[in-house]
């Protein structure tokens, strides 16, 4: 559908993906077809990384987003295609995020601070931890622990209370926030 909107973008003229009217060829205003929708969320991969931001319509990973690397605790910031490699320049936060790296294309530059990276990168504050010792180990099913959360979950329905809200409190990956134009 991607590749529909730009054949017929290119056919109507000078098409703003922000929905500005434009000139066609005949030099006309036409209004400007939306690009494709942006959805946000999470994307867990088999060996535990962790990507969150922007997913396709497919639900893989595609656009700008953190991903988070199990083995080593590093994330890196970036712009992401499917396969999560990155492309263009990005971030890479060490493991206790106390310190930063340049990257081009994924490739290690130079060393960055902590505030130049949060700059470059355009966040308020690091990403969470996110590694191995930071998982908490599996614990199986808990009888009292599944009826403090029914318990939650009924009582946020009786007080007609929005049911979005987690018994777990708000995850810590959070997805990236739209880039806003």
């Amino acid at each position: 559908t991607y590749n529909l909107w730009l054949k017929t973008s290119a056919r109507l003229g000078s098409v703003s993906a922000r929905g500005a009217r434009v000139k066609s060829a005949a030099g006309s205003q036409l209004p400007a077809m939306a690009g494709p929708p942006a959805f946000h969320g999470c994307y867990g991969l088999a060996g535990g990384d962790l990507y969150a931001g922007e997913l396709t319509v497919f639900g893989k990973p595609g656009g700008k987003g953190v991903v988070y690397r199990i083995e080593s605790g590093e994330c890196d910031v970036g712009t992401f295609d499917a396969s999560l490699a990155m492309t263009g320049p990005g971030v890479r936060f060490t493991r206790d995020r106390d310190g930063a790296f340049e990257l081009a294309n994924g490739e290690q530059k130079g060393a960055l601070s902590v505030e130049k990276a949060l700059e470059r990168c355009g966040m308020d504050k690091v990403p969470a931890e996110r590694h191995k010792g930071t998982l908490p180990t599996a614990t199986g099913f808990d009888k009292s622990r599944h009826q403090k959360t029914k318990a939650w979950y009924q009582y946020r329905a009786l007080a007609e209370m929005p049911m979005t809200d987690s018994v777990f409190g708000q995850h810590p990956y959070m997805p990236t926030p739209p880039a806003s134009n």
